[in-house]
This record gives C-alpha cells, sequence and structure tokens, in this order.
C-alpha cells in the first residue's frame, strides 16, 4: 500500500508516532529532505520512534522510508483528484501541493474549453476576422486584459483591433460599427450589462458578433452571429479567483489568434520576424 495512504488510514500508532505520522502528512515535501535527527527535532520525538513508525509501515528503517515515500507522494501529486474551479485548493495545501492542483485545473480547462469548439465555429470566427474591414473588442475587468494581449499579438502582424479600457466609451466602438466589420464580446456570464448593451447596437448595426462567454442561452449570445463557448464551471458567490474562466478566455483568443496567423503564416511569419520590436526579448 502506499504509504500516505497507510498513514492515512491506520491508527495503530502510539501518541509520538501519530505526532511523527500527522507532520508527514502535513507537510510531506519537507520530510523528503530531513535527516532523522530534524525530524525527531521537529516532531519533539526520537530517531528510535521514527524507525518504529517506519517498520510499521512496512519498510526497514528511515532512509528507506524516505526512498518510498519520495515515490509514493510523487504518484500522490499524479493522481490528485478532479479540481474545483471554485475552490482549487485547500487551506492545508503545501506550495507544491498547491502548483499541482493549479497545473491540473489549467489543464483540465483547456481540454475542456477544446472540446466545446466546432470546426463550422471556429472557422466562420476566423473567416470574420480575416475579413473584416475592422476589429473591436469588448470586454471589462480581467476580460479585458486578457482581449488588450490578443489586440497585441495581432498588431504584430499587422491586424488592428480597437479596443478602449473605458467602459463608457465602449459604447462608441459598437455605434459606429458597421456590417464590414466584425466585434469579439466577451463576458463570462454573457449578462454583464454594458457588454450586453454595446451587443445590442452592433446587431442593430449589422455588425457580426463573435461572442465568447459560458451561456449559450445568454443575453449575449442572443445578439451574437457566433458564440465560443466556456466551460460553465465558476460560482461568483464562493470562488477564491476566476482561475478557470480567465484560462479559457485567455487560450480561445490564443486559438484565434493562431488561426489568424495561420490563414497567410508565410508573410505573417516574415513581418512579425521582420518588425524591429520583435529583435528585443522579454
Amino acid at each position: 500500500m502506499n504509504i500516505l495512504d497507510f498513514l492515512a488510514q491506520h491508527d495503530t500508532f502510539t501518541y509520538s508516532e501519530q505526532v511523527i505520522k500527522e507532520y508527514i502528512l502535513s507537510d510531506t515535501e519537507t520530510v523528503l529532505h530531513l535527516s532523522i535527527y530534524e525530524l525527531a527535532e521537529r516532531t519533539h520525538s526520537s530517531p528510535s520512534t521514527i524507525v518504529r513508525l517506519c517498520k510499521k509501515c512496512g519498510v526497514k528503517g528511515y532512509q528507506e522510508f524516505k526512498i518510498v515515500l519520495a515515490r509514493d507522494f510523487e504518484e500522490y501529486l499524479r493522481r490528485v483528484a478532479k479540481i474545483d474551479a471554485n475552490m482549487p485548493f485547500d487551506p492545508k495545501d503545501t506550495d507544491l501541493m498547491i502548483s499541482t492542483k493549479i497545473a491540473r485545473l489549467t489543464s483540465e480547462t483547456v481540454g475542456e474549453t477544446q472540446r466545446l469548439l466546432t470546426t463550422r465555429t471556429l472557422n466562420h470566427c476566423v473567416d470574420l476576422i480575416v475579413s473584416a474591414r475592422e476589429v473591436t473588442a469588448i470586454g471589462v475587468s480581467d476580460c479585458f486584459l486578457r482581449l488588450k494581449d490578443f489586440q497585441l499579438k495581432l498588431l504584430r502582424i499587422n491586424k488592428f483591433v480597437r479596443l478602449i479600457d473605458f467602459q463608457a466609451e465602449q459604447f462608441f466602438l459598437a455605434n459606429y460599427s458597421t456590417p464590414q466589420d466584425v466585434a469579439i464580446l466577451v463576458s463570462y456570464s454573457g449578462k454583464t450589462a454594458e457588454i450586453v448593451n454595446d451587443a445590442r447596437h452592433l446587431h442593430k448595426n449589422g455588425t457580426p458578433i463573435i461572442a465568447i462567454t459560458s451561456a449559450g442561452d445568454s443575453p449575449l449570445a442572443a445578439y451574437a452571429t457566433e458564440v465560443l463557448l466556456l466551460p460553465n464551471k465558476e460560482q461568483s458567490n464562493i470562488k477564491v479567483s476566476n482561475f478557470s474562466s480567465q484560462i479559457a478566455i485567455e487560450y480561445i483568443l490564443n486559438v484565434l489568434y493562431s488561426c489568424v496567423f495561420n490563414r497567410n503564416f508565410d508573410n505573417n511569419y516574415h513581418n512579425q520576424k521582420d518588425t524591429p520590436i520583435s529583435r528585443f526579448e522579454f
């Protein structure tokens, strides 16, 4: 049996052994770097007590215990359960465990977002961006920051995106749009009042709308020409941050940029390579 599972599931330990056990379970990563004397000092026990605990776990001594513990801890990190997007880590998690869970959340979110894409929708969205006279992007708060990065990427291949950081002024981007333009609107809920209002004006002007949202039946989606769906995993009243939604939005925007780039790969590659700013390292 995995040593971590054994320690967690068995209670046939003396009081001193129990203290050592709890320390190992609470900070396994640190224990892997401790000598037997250092562990004894931190748990107010003795090396002999630690050895007895090791033997109860089925190994001969502390050195073998650490070797098996390292193997089992690595396995434990690999089999971390599916992550809750609202609460991806626990108060007792170590820094390494948090890093593992955030990596897992990132991987799961990207995978789920990719599975929501369809060939027809993605192709049409890219066609709209490539053929547009002007590209307008509208989002608020963190969504705006993701769009700002998208704007910079496209600027490097000579495709300008109209983007304004003040919500009140974003209205004018929508109000003066034309059917020859395309608008990319980002709202996780699809209910953000400013975004929906702008979508209404864009729709009135006949401007194609690409909506990036988690709600296919939202007010924003109702005005959209195409909807790029995000995994609906977050609840605003309990989440510690919007990790999942922003990972998904960034992924979608990176996909759009990459597909636009690929439509004229050779020209875009050489233009970006020959741009003076591209010679600077970031």
